[in-house]
Formats: C-alpha cells, structure tokens, sequence
C-alpha cells in the first residue's frame, strides 16, 4: 500500500519564498525611506509648537540664504564651504544637557541650508576619536580651542569658536541660535575688515612673536575672524587709508607728533573713524587733545592694587570690576565672568570737566577696587595714597565714546568710536590668553567695525526631564500601567485552559 503524498510538500517553497520577498521588501522599503529622508527637498517638517521652538527665526533663515549665494558656484565647488563641529565635551551635567540641543539645531541649520539642493553647510561631530585630525588641522591654524569650546565653525580659512557659556543666558534658557547666527555671520562675510596698526612709536609689533612685545597672537585671532591687519607709519601717511575700517595704537613708547595727531583726529571726526588706542603709564603719547575732544580723559598715573583679591598668583592685576549698565564691550566678560588680567595699567576715564556734547556718549567700562589708587609719582618711596595728589579708587582703565551723526545721541546714525584702555598687556602675546583679555580684545574690535553681531532670536527652554516620586508611588504607577496587559494575559491564559479541556 502505497503511502499517501505530503499535501504541503509543494507549498513550503512557496511560503519561503514569500517570507523572503517580504523581508527583502521591508529591507528595500526602510533602506528608500531613510535615503529620501537624508534628502532635504523631501524632508517636511511642520512646527505646530506655540513659540515656534523647533524653527528657525526669520533671521537665520536669511543668513543662510545669503550665504548660499556667496558659496562658491559649480559642481561640488561649494560642498563643505562651511563646516560644523560639534564637540563632544565633557562629563559635566551643563555639556550633556547643551549638545543634544545643539546638535539638533545645527542639523535645523544643515536642512535649511539644502533646501535648494545645495551641500554647502556641512556638520561634523569631533569627540571619541572621530576627526581628531580635522581638529588638530584647525587648532594648529586657529589656536587651540579652549576646554568649554562646544563649536567651531569655518569658511574660507577662517573660524569661530562658539563656548558653552555663549549658548545659554544667566537664567538658563538656551541661546544657541543666536550664537550660532553670530558665528555665521563672521566667518561668511564677503568683505574683510581692515584693521591698521601704528608703528613708528615704539608699538607692539604686528608680527612680532616676543612674548612682552609683540602682536602676533592677537593678528592671528582676527585674522581668523575676517579681519585684515596692515601696519601704519602715521610719519609717511598724508592721512589714515580710505580702506581702514579701524586703527588700532597699541602700547607707545614715544609721542605722537602734532601732525599725526592732527590725521587722527581727523579721522575720527570727520570720517566717523574708529580707534582703539591701548595707552601705558609713564609713557607721554602726545594724544590728550584727541581724548579731550571725545571726553576721555588718561593722566599719567599708575594703578596701584593693595587689595590681595584682585591679584593673581603671579602678582598681576585682576580687574573684575564691569560697567554695570551692560555695555557690549563689558558684556562679553559679564557673561562669562571673566577678567581683564595686566602687570601695568593707568587711568582712562570721563573727562568730568569736557563741554557738555548732546552728540556724545561716553562709558566707563573697567573699574579698580576701592581700595586701589592711582599713583602720580610711581618712583615715589614708600608708595602711599596721597589723596590731595593721587586719583582715588575706584579707579576706570578703560572707556568708550560714540559720536552720534544726527543733532543728539541716539538721533541719528553711528558716528565715530573711540576705545581708550590704560594698559597694552592685554594684547601683548604673554597675557592674550589670561582671563578675559582676548574676548575683550575680539569684542573691541567687533564693537568698533560694526561686527558686534546685535542678534535677537528667542530664548529656547533647557530642561531636564526626570521622575520624582517614592516607593509607594512606583508601586502604585506600575499596577496601573500593568493592569490592562495583566488583565488581557489572565484572559488569554483562561480561554486557553478551557480549549484545552473541552
């Protein structure tokens, strides 16, 4: 008796071939979404949040745009012509809160960069042994990045290191958008600032590596930033160059002549010129009518610090003492609280006595202790404070003026700017890098060529989500989550056990 053939001998090839059709399909279906999805043009995202949280502002949209048409043109000319790096940071609770935020903005930036098909906004994350070569090419151009650095962005070889401590505003909230446009908006400008430099006088020199005397750092940093720096001989010039967007005296030995004081000033009032004169004590700079005329007044008189709290270890000065009025030159060292580190500083003030100037406006930025003096007779022994002679504490060492263009301040437009600090240790190679100095240096610089990027985008939540409850509330959670599956399991379990026996 012959034995009766299998039935499903013949489907069993069938079934397997569906079932590997069918994880072929899912395969080929997840592998298509997520191509489509790496496409910008097909990626549609909706914000329906109240605020707008998850969007970028008007503004940086615009920048984007703007500087997609300063890309490069061509096939694969402009792939990469920005590029981010995000950072991985450190084991801090501040750095795991700040980067999934950042990097969920920066790839918002990415996505509106590509609308228009172009890759020209590219993003890379540096941490754990990823692109540590990239890094390692852009430190050694750039300087290296300081520890809380979470950003670097560069274009055109030029970069801009975005701290953690620019994401975020004293009360928490997150403004990583408005850094990162700021950034943005730096290394992708079109038109390099330029920055001359005197010599003649016994300056700082603008290429010179000595640690006491020379500028090479502070070239460098802003050369990173779009900033063209060229030397200046005041003696051979008719007057300051057309193309100058700001000179910069750092430090004289000797005094300025009448005629080249005559071309600054010059400069500032009758081409709404821009200075930054860092002065030193016991020098004459022969510059006190040009002060005058913008209400700034720098006798020759030496800081002295009894007060151990603002020295260094080193014995340097500390000043931690800010404008409280929140002045952008200021503000830079308020918000990271920093301070201006210097061995040598005289004073650079209101002018009390100036002729009231309806156009003007002066700040007094950095402040001594109050128990600080300043000295008029510095090789006087013992060094005491006399007050009938000496300026008494707290003493200014830096101060700001802006002429206004219309009849009165805040009329018009922006004049003039005039920046006098009592000291050029700041700029000097052995002291950029100590405190505040080089943010203070950047921003003056930024401050003075209109590059003080004034943008306002919204404040974004940082939050971190966790359950606080006890045992017993737990407990409680957990039976009413587990109650509706118990329920379905007890169920099954029942209907199964009566199947079986019936």
């Amino acid at each position: 008796m012959s034995v009766a053939p299998d039935d499903f001998a013949a489907v069993r090839p069938v079934r397997r071939i569906n079932r590997a059709t069918q994880a072929l399909l899912a395969l080929a279906l997840a592998a298509s979404v997520n191509f489509l999805a790496s496409l910008p043009s097909f990626r549609l995202r909706e914000d329906l949040s109240a605020d707008r949280r998850h969007s970028l502002a008007p503004e940086s949209v615009e920048t984007l745009r703007a500087a997609g048409r300063r890309s490069p043109v061509g096939e694969g000319r402009n792939a990469g012509w920005v590029r981010a790096l995000v950072l991985a940071g450190d084991s801090s609770d501040e750095s795991r809160l700040l980067r999934p935020k950042l990097l969920r903005l920066i790839d918002s930036y990415r996505l509106e960069a590509g609308r228009d098909g172009a890759n020209w906004f590219r993003v890379d994350a540096v941490g754990a042994g990823s692109n540590a070569a990239l890094l390692s090419e852009i430190a050694a151009r750039h300087g290296v990045p300081e520890a809380d650095t979470a950003l670097i962005l560069t274009c055109n070889g030029r970069a801009r290191y975005v701290r953690r401590k620019e994401l975020t505003d004293d009360a928490g909230a997150f403004r990583g958008e408005e850094a990162v446009t700021s950034a943005l908006i730096d290394v992708t400008e079109d038109r390099a600032a330029v920055c001359y430099v005197t010599r003649g006088h016994g300056e700082l020199g603008l290429e010179d590596v000595s640690q006491a005397r020379g500028l090479s750092q502070l070239s460098l940093l802003l050369r990173a930033r779009n900033f063209e720096m060229r030397p200046l001989d005041l003696a051979a010039a008719p007057e300051i160059p057309r193309d100058a967007s700001m000179v910069l005296i750092a430090g004289p030995q000797a005094t300025f002549s009448p005629a080249e004081a005559a071309r600054l000033r010059g400069y500032l009032m009758e081409r709404n010129g821009r200075v930054l004169a860092l002065l030193e004590p016991g020098r004459e700079h022969g510059l006190d009518q040009m002060l005058s005329e913008w209400a700034i007044f720098s006798p020759d008189t030496e800081l002295q610090e009894p007060d151990p709290a603002h020295r260094t270890v080193d014995g340097d000065i500390a000043l931690t003492r800010l404008d409280a009025r929140g002045h952008p030159l200021t503000k830079v060292l308020q918000d990271q609280d920093l301070p201006l580190v210097a061995s040598r500083l005289r004073t650079a003030k209101f002018d009390i006595t100036s002729t009231p100037d309806s156009t003007l406006g002066v700040w007094q930025l950095v402040f001594s202790s109050d128990a600080a003096w300043g000295e008029a007779d510095p090789a006087r022994r013992p060094l005491r404070n006399d007050p009938a002679r000496d300026q008494q504490g707290p003493v200014c060492v830096a101060a700001a003026a802006e002429r206004a263009t219309g009849i009165r301040q805040g009329a018009g437009g922006t004049g003039g700017r005039l920046v006098v600090v009592g000291t050029s240790d700041i700029a000097a190679n052995a002291r950029l890098a100590r405190g505040g100095n080089r943010a203070f240096m950047v921003q003056c610089a930024a401050w003075l060529t209109d590059r003080d990027r004034a943008v306002s985008l919204p404040a974004r939540g940082v939050a971190a989500y966790q359950l606080t409850a006890t045992a017993a509330d737990l407990w409680a959670l957990g039976l009413r989550f587990a109650f509706v599956p118990l329920a379905a399991l007890a169920v099954g379990l029942a209907v199964s056990f009566w199947r079986r026996r019936t």
